[in-house]
């Protein structure tokens, strides 16, 4: 069994119990090392292709294994007597999990560190919900409005609530909202050096954070592991769970910009309208990532989080994959 123990304002750890032994927490004075960052492969300024040899985390400030040695195989850990994995699944790395009672249920190199791609927007969330009240309104940029990738649609010079702005982070993954947010919260600097205390203050020690959109950088990295209890954080947040399960909404019309009212169609619709007891997702997608996914489904009257790194659309897609890795590691042994 392997299981998370959570401890207020110090860390969040995987313990490893195989023969009920507890791998100690992180030490209250231990300072936290971001993990070394890869070195890029080109003069590009950032990577469009996945890493072939993606680098190994799982190693907190104090050198020990966070969650224990097993969970630094590169490979699958499994219980003992285990059934047979599902087809289908695609993903480099994942790892399926209680989110209730904390125990790490299966896993495929869950240290492996990887590209986020959109799914790091829930440490965005984790991050800037306790700063950023929902019905503060600001006015977009044009450097937010503009910035690369997927949009919600926001107009610069247009004025949005920060709920408006969550919503679009979440349903559409706007990469816009997310820099609209960061300005928000005191600019991007500022946003991307809380993100990364953040991280290390939940015990994610294989994350470094670059962008609060998750457009990729050569060293932001992060784990399976890692975005397992950014989720679990995530999941704590009503508001973020308000946000993210929306089926359709709108960005407010811009009238002194000439733009009408914007629809927002969530993207995890099929998911959460599909899947019995989905509770929520987000997805995600870069040429260094490839695709990535994070959700939680309540089976049993647990919550299960899954998370899948560097995985493929097909056969299935990534929704349906982490729903058949949680239906069979709901069934495991104890």
């Amino acid at each position: 069994m392997r299981r998370l123990a959570a401890l207020a304002r110090v860390c969040a750890v995987w313990t490893v119990c195989t023969v009920c032994t507890v791998v100690a927490s992180t030490p209250a004075s231990a300072t936290p090392v971001p993990p070394p960052a890869p070195k890029p492969t080109s003069g590009a300024r950032s990577p469009d292709t996945p890493d072939p040899h993606p680098p190994l985390g799982g190693r907190g400030p104090d050198g020990k294994p966070v969650g224990g040695p097993a969970l630094l195989h590169r490979g699958l850990v499994l219980p003992g007597g285990a059934p047979r994995l599902p087809t289908g699944l695609t993903a480099h790395a994942w790892v399926v999990a209680d989110l209730d009672t904390g125990a790490v249920l299966a896993a495929r190199d869950p240290h492996g560190r990887y590209q986020p791609a959109s799914i790091q927007k829930l440490l965005t969330t984790v991050t800037l919900l306790p700063q950023l009240p929902g019905n503060r309104s600001l006015v977009v940029s044009r450097t937010a409005a503009e910035t690369e990738g997927s949009h919600a649609g926001l107009v610069a010079g247009g004025r949005y609530t920060v709920d408006d702005l969550f919503r679009g982070l979440l349903l559409v993954s706007g990469n816009d909202a997310a820099e609209a947010l960061a300005e928000a919260a005191g600019g991007r600097h500022r946003t991307v050096a809380l993100m990364n205390a953040r991280a290390r203050g939940l015990g994610a020690y294989d994350t470094l954070v670059e962008t609060p959109s998750g457009l990729d950088g050569w060293r932001q990295l992060t784990s399976a592991y890692d975005m397992t209890l950014v989720l679990r954080a995530a999941l704590r947040q009503p508001r973020f769970v308000h946000y993210d399960t929306v089926a359709r909404t709108h960005l407010p019309a811009q009238p002194r910009r000439h733009v009408g009212a914007i629809e927002l169609d969530n993207q995890n619709e099929l998911f959460l309208t599909g899947v019995k007891g989905a509770v929520a997702a987000k997805t995600g997608f870069t040429d260094a990532a490839q695709h990535t996914f994070a959700g939680a489904i309540v089976r049993g009257g647990h919550r299960y989080g899954v998370v899948l790194m560097r995985a493929q659309r097909w056969p299935l897609d990534q929704w349906q994959q982490a729903t058949r890795l949680v239906n069979w590691a709901s069934r495991l042994p104890a």
